[in-house]
């Protein structure tokens, strides 16, 4: 898994493939699917915003905002939204 801000996100996404039986994606195929959680990742921090702006250190529209951008590494709030996103 290539480190260029996606990591944990491409990480994710590769597991999912394989999980569902699929081959794992080639490196394009993972950064559209790492870029798609990654997405769908910062949607669900703003939706459970109540139960998560807790754990967020510092301002939290400027971590999702922040969190948007593909090259941020992803952390523990970005696995446990994710967690929720891929049930």
């Amino acid at each position: 898994v290539l480190a260029d801000g996606r990591c944990l996100f491409r990480a994710i996404a590769h597991g999912a493939c394989l999980k569902n039986g699929e081959e794992a994606p080639n490196e394009n195929r993972q950064r559209e699917l790492a870029d798609e959680l990654r997405a769908k990742v910062a949607e669900e921090l703003l939706k459970r915003r109540k139960e998560t702006e807790w754990f967020i250190e510092g301002d939290f529209d400027t971590y999702v905002t922040r969190i948007q951008q593909t090259f941020v590494w992803g952390g523990e709030p970005e696995l446990l939204m994710a967690s929720h996103v891929l049930k």
